[in-house]
């Protein structure tokens, strides 16, 4: 069995050895790209053409932090990659990566289709916002969309959980969407415990994220006035973008501890087989 807590012992240990390392590659990737994305629309105005480029940029911001995240996986998974190797690794891994997210998102995509069918079926209509309206709808309808939405998150969370040594896999083992089986497989026995982690991940990073934000805002409005909301807005998206890098780090560690301790598991239960 695989020992979280041993998993977590490793992780903090990769934290405090290469520290230099991995800070580096997430202010490269992470940090400076989240800070631009920021910038734009707030403290640098935009005319309308040049905002039409926003989208654009925004997803070369999300192939970067893609990339970040398979660095620091190379990083985590073996002590001798440095950080120019593990950029170098990043980036020859980074189109299969993407292959395999693209597939996981047009998954969530088809599996949340039901739902909308039935609010359609209900009578819910879709405000300009991008929220639905529910007055006409038929609570039937209605009840039978919300239960399947349940079920689906139920079952993206036991996906998530199956998942996690996904990037650990790309990164080392050089598959692309074959990484989705091997990682059900690496992750037979522990689902459970992973979910649990992935429980107490999300709780810890959105009440850090939502305590930050609100000081860091109050703090920005006092400092700023209220005559400068796109910089207050900035201040507030910098502290934003500095905790998900942080808990970004943390996630791809611990990810890729939890990878090389299932390989390890394996290889030891390989001559019992």
């Amino acid at each position: 069995m695989i020992r979280i807590g041993d998993v977590w012992d490793r992780t903090v240990d990769v934290l405090r050895g290469r520290a230099g390392i991995l800070a580096s590659i997430a202010l490269m990737t992470l940090v400076l790209p989240g800070v631009v994305a920021g910038a734009l629309g707030t403290i640098v105005p935009l005319p309308v053409p040049a905002s039409l480029a926003v989208p654009l940029i925004r997803l070369g911001v999300l192939v970067l932090l893609v990339l970040g995240v398979l660095a620091i996986t190379a990083v985590a998974s073996d002590p001798a990659v440095d950080r120019a190797q593990a950029l170098r690794i990043g980036g020859q891994r980074l189109p299969p990566a993407l292959g395999v997210l693209l597939a996981l998102v047009i998954a969530a995509v088809v599996l949340f289709i039901p739902a909308g069918v039935l609010l359609a079926l209900s009578g819910a209509t879709m405000t300009a916002g991008g929220t639905f309206d529910m007055t006409r709808a038929v609570p039937g309808y209605t009840a039978g969309a919300g239960l399947y939405v349940l079920v689906a998150a139920l079952l993206g969370l036991w996906l998530s959980a199956r998942i996690v040594p996904l990037f650990g896999i790309v990164v080392n083992e050089r598959r692309g969407i074959g990484a989705l089986r091997r990682s059900l497989a690496l992750t037979k026995g522990a689902t459970l415990k992973l979910i649990g982690v992935l429980i107490l991940y999300f709780i810890i990073t959105t009440v850090a994220m939502l305590a930050a934000t609100s000081v860091v805002g109050v703090i920005a409005r006092l400092a700023l006035g209220g005559d400068a909301p796109g910089s207050v807005r900035f201040v507030v998206s910098l502290a934003s973008t500095l905790i998900s890098a942080g808990a970004t780090v943390l996630q791809s560690v611990f990810y890729a501890r939890f990878y090389v301790a299932a390989v390890e598991r394996e290889q030891r239960m390989a001559p019992l087989a």
